[in-house]
């Protein structure tokens, strides 16, 4: 059972306290999906907003070309499709199950007597929102001042997970391929693949296990 301790741990709750989420627990319904299944498609109308807690799921578009272009890949206590959040609309990707998973979703159908009756959690969900989107203007800032190799920096240093323990250093899941990794941000897989050696031969980056640890993130900050 999900407790109001685990839903901090969720970045669009996580400047709230245990108090200011305890009304949405009766509103969070438990879901198991298997490898390979859709949670939406893109373009699709829904009103359900997803939080994973364990698992891993795939969000995608289609590019003009018909190809696939990887947005994000989702981990445990990542949530998405968080803009039907208060109203219903269209899926902005494709959301595929990758690993076996276990999420919760909220209806949004719900939020707004929710939401009046705990003024502190519409200020702090508001703050949340706008706080992403600010990254996201960040990001795509990013995207038109920097090179190739920059722009695979800034990537690399937002879908970085935390330290597996205190210590430790922050990692991208190496299932993601270069491939991958080079769709998300329009280039090439060669160009991808030399900037990543060149980082791995100056320490920057090191392949542990299944993780590529981030070992000098304040690097990866400053690549032009």
């Amino acid at each position: 059972m999900l407790k109001p301790e685990d839903l901090l741990r969720f970045s669009l709750f996580s400047s709230l306290t245990t108090k200011d989420v305890a009304p949405l627990l009766p509103h969070l319904q438990e879901r198991h999906y298997r490898r390979g299944q859709l949670l939406f498609v893109e373009g699709e109308i829904g009103s359900t907003v997803y939080f994973l807690l364990s698992g891993q799921v795939k969000l995608s578009k289609s590019t003009v070309a018909g190809e696939e272009q990887i947005l994000d890949l989702c981990g445990p206590y990542d949530c998405f499709a968080e803009v039907l959040l208060l109203e219903a609309g269209s899926y902005p990707s494709t959301a595929e199950v990758l690993e076996d998973s276990t999420l919760f979703v909220l209806h949004n159908d719900v939020m707004p007597l929710i939401l009046e009756a705990n003024p502190a959690l519409s200020v702090a969900l508001i703050r949340t929102l706008s706080r992403r989107l600010r990254l996201a203007q960040e990001f795509i800032r990013i995207l038109t001042n920097r090179s190739n190799s920059g722009i695979l920096a800034a990537l690399f240093l937002r879908l970085a997970r935390p330290a597996l323990n205190p210590g430790q250093p922050i990692f991208v899941d190496a299932s993601l391929t270069h491939r991958d990794l080079a769709n998300m941000i329009g280039t090439s897989r060669e160009s991808v693949n030399r900037t990543i050696n060149g980082w791995k031969k100056s320490g920057i980056l090191k392949l542990v296990d299944d993780r590529l640890e981030i070992i000098k993130p304040y690097e990866l900050a400053e690549w032009p």
